[in-house]
């Protein structure tokens, strides 16, 4: 199921003006039996669920949008050193790229807003939306890596033609310097030059390694939310254990009872 169905399936639980909360012959029995009207808690309980549905279903369709302006730049980028790149073509992914960063923003406050909300939620709603909250967040965190590889791909493709133009004119440089300019000069014209890429490649690898630490920062702290959500599964598995033993030995009981009970009606039926 993908952030698009989640949307979907969001706006479909949104209840209709003929629902009403009371009807049915389960409730009219409730009300036969005990002379009251039903708890007040249970039509919250049902808005808070209808207002966390709507809550995700905006929230994935800001993934989609994230997502589909993403794809937009991956089209740009695939202009660069061709004949439509020039100053239109920086200008198109500038916008692109503060549009893209504005729409992440906003998914990022929208996300810490859900889980400050699913803190405040009873144990049983906040389970039902654990499983979306994580979905929507791993979907935008994917989206986001990708957004963050073309730009890192933009700029590799950046540096290979300007890499391109120093080495032309480079090369120029040499042509001249075969022509008669003077051998020292000539040799000092390119340490200057390899010093100049040399720094220019070093301070690239610094970026990459920096842009590899914050990845490998983010996956960690995606591992510790899966981590927290098996550690609140097993409480549940914990429960179901402790009622299947209770059962276990309520049944024991009763067979005792029933051993009884049997011996009971065999001595009866001797004296008779």
């Amino acid at each position: 199921m993908s952030f698009q169905d989640i949307g979907r399936n969001g706006a479909s639980r949104r209840p209709t003006g003929t629902n009403r909360v009371g009807a049915g012959p389960g409730m009219n029995g409730a009300l036969a039996s005990n002379g009251s009207s039903p708890s007040s808690s249970q039509p919250l309980q049902m808005g808070n669920e209808n207002s966390v549905a709507g809550d995700y279903s905006s929230l994935s369709q800001a993934v989609l949008q994230y997502q589909q302006n993403v794809g937009i730049l991956s089209n740009i980028i695939q202009g660069i050193g061709t004949k439509s790149d020039g100053p239109l073509l920086k200008q198109q992914y500038k916008v692109q790229t503060d549009v893209i960063r504005e729409i992440g923003a906003k998914i990022e406050s929208q996300l810490a807003q859900q889980e400050k909300h699913m803190e405040t939620m009873t144990r049983t709603d906040a389970s039902k939306g654990r499983a979306t909250h994580v979905k929507l967040t791993r979907d935008y965190r994917w989206v986001e890596t990708k957004f963050k590889n073309i730009q890192l791909e933009c700029k590799q493709r950046r540096n290979a033609i300007e890499a391109e133009r120093l080495a032309a004119v480079e090369d120029t440089n040499r042509k001249q310097f075969e022509k008669g300019i003077d051998s020292n000069n000539a040799k000092h014209q390119m340490q200057l030059q390899d010093e100049r890429v040399t720094e220019e490649i070093m301070r690239e690898r610094e970026e990459e390694v920096r842009k590899i630490n914050k990845g490998m920062h983010q996956v960690n702290e995606i591992y510790k939310d899966l981590a927290n959500i098996v550690s609140y599964q097993q409480d549940q598995v914990d429960e179901v254990e402790e009622h299947m033993e209770s059962a276990n030995k309520n049944a024991e009981s009763g067979l005792k009872q029933i051993e009884k009970a049997s011996a009971k009606s065999d001595q009866a039926c001797i004296i008779s």
